[in-house]
């Protein structure tokens, strides 16, 4: 993937990639940073706008939103802007000409200094998504990972908890009133790293989504009941089975899991098991073993069994059945049990 959404004044989103998909959940391609006058009312009262407002206690959730620094996305850009020059953000002004308002500001965001771009709706002049890239260049995977470790305590304390994502190079937090995702990348032709994290708000995207031309590249919106989206059903499987596929040792799979935020479960002469828990969604882990080799990895998870199959796709998995995938010597077979969840078995 390249630089970490640098968002331009009219070049869409960075093309799709292996990489680059993770953040195309976030920031749609075709998201613009300009915004003409919008043409359409909705409605909304931007006053009555909540911030991260406590859902089982929230009188009308319609009107709580996911928030950056305390300001809720889903609001006028222009609202949004005052509120964050308040905070000491200071706009960053492109060279040229510019046809439209840009939404550009440099500032302090959990410690480090930090580009943000705002994605607005071209109709309603809403904000429904907010891009920060860290300004810091980290000359190392161990130091970016550093950076990774108290950024994530930082979200989870804000966001509540996720799960490590992209096979462990990001963590996604999906509560019910929008999505986070933090990422580090290698920066291209270096040996150095950047780091960054990109959130939306549900209804705000919702919304926005319906403008979007071409609905086949972006992410659909989650279903969104009384002002809350749809719980998160979907983490990454896939890029875990791929890992413990790679590192078919006992001591392999045990760290492979604990840098997943898997808890071990027993350990025995035979298997290895481990789960997590977050929320509604809930995986296991027994992964069949013959003294220090793996011999066989199962998955069980309340998963979408569609979304893990295009995990699959992504990954350079294929199947002509949509049951038995490979790529290599790598196998993975699909199914669902008969509580409904998904079961991956790897070999």
């Amino acid at each position: 993937m390249k630089r970490l959404l640098m968002i331009l004044l009219t070049v869409a989103f960075v093309s799709q990639s292996a990489d680059a998909q993770l953040f195309k959940k976030l920031f749609k391609k075709k998201a613009k940073t300009e915004t003409k006058a919008p043409v359409m009312a909705d409605g909304i009262d931007d006053d009555a706008q909540l911030a991260l407002a406590d859902v089982s206690t929230c009188s009308n959730n319609r009107n709580n939103r996911n928030a950056f620094l305390k300001t809720p996305l889903g609001i006028k850009a222009k609202r949004f802007e005052t509120l964050l020059l308040q905070q000491g953000f200071v706009e960053r002004k492109n060279e040229g000409v510019q046809t439209s308002k840009t939404y550009f500001y440099e500032g302090e965001v959990y410690g480090a200094k930090s580009l943000i771009t705002l994605a607005v709706s071209e109709q309603t002049g809403r904000v429904y998504a907010v891009d920060v890239e860290e300004q810091t260049i980290y000359p190392s995977e161990q130091a970016v990972k550093q950076r990774f470790t108290t950024l994530k305590k930082e979200l989870v304390k804000e966001y509540g908890c996720g799960f490590v994502d992209n096979q462990g190079e990001a963590y996604t937090i999906q509560n019910r009133l929008g999505t986070v995702n933090m990422h580090y990348e290698r920066n291209s032709q270096t040996t150095s790293y950047t780091i960054g994290f990109a959130l939306d708000d549900a209804k705000a995207y919702e919304m926005a989504y319906q403008e979007m031309e071409d609905k086949a590249y972006e992410t659909a919106p989650r279903t969104i009941a009384d002002g809350l989206a749809a719980v998160c059903n979907h983490t990454d499987l896939v890029g875990l089975g791929v890992k413990l596929l790679q590192n078919k040792t006992l001591k392999g799979v045990q760290n492979v899991l604990l840098s997943y935020d898997y808890t071990l479960g027993k350990t025995t002469s035979k298997a290895v098991t481990a789960s997590m828990n977050m929320a509604d969604y809930k995986a296991v882990v027994s992964i069949a073993r013959r003294k220090q080799t793996i011999t066989a990895i199962t998955l069980i998870a309340t998963d979408d069994i569609t979304a893990v199959c295009r995990d699959l796709q992504t990954n350079g998995f294929t199947s002509s059945n949509q049951k038995i995938w490979q790529q290599g010597n790598m196998s993975v077979a699909v199914s669902t049990d008969k509580q409904g969840r998904v079961v991956l078995e790897l070999r």
